[in-house]
């Protein structure tokens, strides 16, 4: 009886969700470019490119934050049709997105695997934090759509993804049937 009560409150303890920790991504520093920009923060790791309709471009490092570099002439930030993709080591819930020099012409949709949300600059040149919610997967793409726009990425907060409450109902349900499997064949 006392394999059946620890069997119970390992069921139990698998059953109940954890807390998941935020990271916060501070994406502002030194400045350069590179083709890929990686970033580690509450052990989720993140990998930032940048791209247009063309390919894959360089990833511009500012104190305002992540931009696209398309050569020379190009405006700092991320543009008209260009995209910062941000690749997760992990799924995430991405809860908040910062966002500078992001004023009233910045048009930008966000998009994953589980759909897209536009984001609509809102005033003077500012830092802006865009909070979002159900925006869960790995990789992300912020793409700019209209021809005012240019804007960095300067910061973002995600936390890893939790499993519903039904997955772990039906893992604590497999368990159980295990246990009464090795039940059965101990008699």
């Amino acid at each position: 009886m006392s394999r059946l009560k620890t069997f119970a409150a390992v069921v139990l303890a698998a059953t109940v969700p954890a807390m998941a920790q935020a990271a916060d991504f501070n994406l502002t520093g030194s400045s350069g470019t590179t083709s890929t920009a990686t970033f580690s923060s509450g052990g989720i790791g993140l990998n930032v490119t940048a791209w247009t309709d063309d390919g894959q471009e360089s990833v511009t490092f500012s104190s305002g934050g992540l931009g696209v570099s398309t050569g020379f002439f190009d405006a700092p930030g991320v543009g008209n049709n260009e995209s910062l993709r941000l690749t997760f080591s992990q799924a995430v819930n991405l809860t908040s997105l910062r966002l500078a020099e992001w004023d009233f012409p910045d048009d930008v949709t966000l998009s994953w695997a589980g759909g897209s949300r536009a984001l609509v600059g809102d005033g003077i040149v500012s830092t802006d934090t865009e909070t979002l919610s159900g925006v869960v997967g790995s990789v992300f793409t912020l793409t700019g759509t209209s021809l005012g726009t240019t804007f960095r990425l300067n910061g973002l907060t995600a936390v890893a993804a939790v499993p519903e409450p039904s997955t772990y109902a039906l893992m604590g349900l497999g368990l159980v049937d295990i246990a009464a499997v090795r039940r059965r064949r101990a008699r």
